[in-house]
């Protein structure tokens, strides 16, 4: 699936599939703004933007940009589905938005169309979510949309949600 279009009373938004042609915008989203640089973990600040993109592509199932259909040319997050365990028929969902689209509704949307997807396509039992134990707002957001707490691996909560 290439485009999705969300519905509903929040702002509309559209998921597009990322690839390489849009490696500058999904670079700038991560690195433009120090406020937005999250945990680098692996040395993806050294790399070039399609280095990043291509990188970020390999360790996903599903990436996803995040566009507004009012402006559908910039970029303002991302939303993913990675870690795929067929056996247990799981996946990771996450993403980004910028912080000036907050409270819009527009992650929601986007998350409701990767969950339909990940219904679809892999036929998941669970989605799990995992975030910092100090992302407030990330551990609010995901037990709003039905996550609960399952563990914690040192500083991070590790959340689960059934889609039977």
């Amino acid at each position: 699936m290439e485009v999705m279009k969300s519905a509903g009373d929040c702002i509309k938004i559209i998921l597009r599939e990322m690839s390489v042609k849009d490696s500058e915008s999904f670079y700038r989203l991560y690195f433009e703004d120090e406020s937005a640089i999250q945990d680098q973990t692996t040395n993806e600040e050294d790399m070039n933007p399609v280095q990043f993109t291509e990188h970020i592509l390999s360790l996903c199932e599903e990436l996803y940009s995040i566009r507004t259909v009012e402006n559908e040319q910039i970029i303002i997050g991302d939303c993913a589905l990675h870690h795929w365990n067929q056996e247990e028929k799981k996946i990771e969902i996450g993403g980004f938005l910028l912080p000036k689209y907050w409270g819009k509704g527009i992650m929601s949307a986007a998350f409701e169309l990767l969950i339909a997807l990940a219904k679809e396509k892999y036929q998941v039992n669970v989605l799990v979510a995992k975030t910092e134990i100090t992302n407030l707002k990330a551990l609010k957001f995901a037990e709003k949309l039905g996550f609960q707490k399952m563990s914690n691996d040192g500083d991070i909560i590790i959340l689960e949600k059934r889609v039977l």
